[in-house]
């Protein structure tokens, strides 16, 4: 975590009013650089993912685990686990029965550290690594 008096990437010491030491402070552009870079790919392949993921019959994901070998369900379901303060959640009972609707209000940092975390837990590569493999999935039908 930061803090004001040591730097932002290596946590060595500073002197008042610098937030990174002089070896940091020259790569903070190519550190905004590769972040909007990174944060662009992210923001263009999300929501192309997420709808190749709808497109995918649950049995067509049974074939797939089962050729590969694996008893898991495919695609994995993620645990999100979030440390923040009470004030940045608000849960309100949806009008669906058994469904609560949760508001979050977290920096992108926390969401990203969060999701990483969610897909590190599950072997996503295994599945993606199925996924491009794939061979006669069509029969699936």
């Amino acid at each position: 975590m930061y803090r004001d008096d040591q730097c932002a990437v290596c946590g060595a010491s500073l002197p008042p009013d610098h937030v990174y030491c002089r070896e940091h402070a020259a790569e903070v552009d190519d550190r905004l650089h590769e972040v909007g870079a990174l944060l662009g790919r992210v923001l263009d392949d999300l929501p192309a993912l997420t709808r190749l993921l709808d497109q995918v019959a649950p049995e067509t994901w049974d074939w797939l685990s089962d050729t590969m070998g694996s008893d898991e369900d495919w695609p994995p379901a993620l645990t999100v686990q979030m440390r923040l303060h009470a004030d940045q959640v608000e849960v309100d009972v949806d009008s669906e029965p058994g469904r609560v609707k949760v508001d979050l209000d977290a920096e992108l940092l926390t969401w990203c550290g969060a999701l990483q975390a969610a897909l590190e837990s599950k072997d996503l590569r295994a599945v993606a690594a199925a996924c491009a493999r794939a061979q006669g999935a069509g029969a699936a039908y």
